[in-house]
């Protein structure tokens, strides 16, 4: 086993030894130093895939709003009925008021990007489906994902909760290909 510098632990000269300590603790550095270095490396990493994350759902949502809209640009909140102008804002001005609504939340990520099972919606329904997930909105919504997809597909969604799914960077470069409106040919 490599412990110092390359030798081999038992080969180290005794004064080399010395400084550095027993054999175990020339593990432990060792291994904290190869820690900081896969952490740094995962780091660089997740930032450039958390860019891609957001940049994949900025597009995602806009495409969702735009298909929903009518060509006023207003939707109708698919939990509330409430007709909202993709242009509203909220009165504290914080953000706007349609969001892309997601059935199954967006920690599931083998659903984040399926169309079916989000439509744009109202930021307080939004809210109101995240504080209360067997509220009324979250039922709304349900019965209206029933209506369209049937209720084997809408509880296909609801069991993929409980699969465990990860997002590769080429995932996310594809969702941004697919939904980028600069690639959408005008027909």
């Amino acid at each position: 086993m490599l412990g110092l510098g390359g030798w081999c632990y038992s080969c180290v000269p005794a004064d080399i030894k010395e400084k550095a300590g027993t054999k175990k603790q020339i593990s432990q550095r060792n291994k904290n130093a190869r820690n900081r270095t896969s952490l740094l490396l995962k780091k660089d990493n997740d930032a450039d895939k958390s860019k891609l994350l957001a940049l994949a759902d900025k597009l995602f949502g806009y495409y969702i709003k735009v298909r929903d809209a009518d060509e006023n640009g207003n939707i109708t909140c698919v939990c509330c009925g409430n007709e909202f102008n993709v242009a509203d804002k909220t009165n504290d001005g914080s953000g706007f008021i349609v969001q892309p609504l997601h059935f199954v939340s967006r920690s599931v990520y083998s659903l984040r990007f399926d169309e079916r099972q989000v439509f744009a919606g109202c930021c307080f329904c939004n809210l109101d489906m995240h504080l209360h997930p067997e509220g009324q909105s979250v039922k709304n919504y349900q019965d209206k994902l029933i209506d369209k997809l049937g209720i084997v597909e809408v509880m296909r969604m609801v069991a993929q909760k409980r699969v465990v799914n990860k997002l590769s960077v080429e995932d996310l470069k594809e969702v941004i290909e697919k939904f980028n409106p600069k690639n959408k040919v005008e027909s």
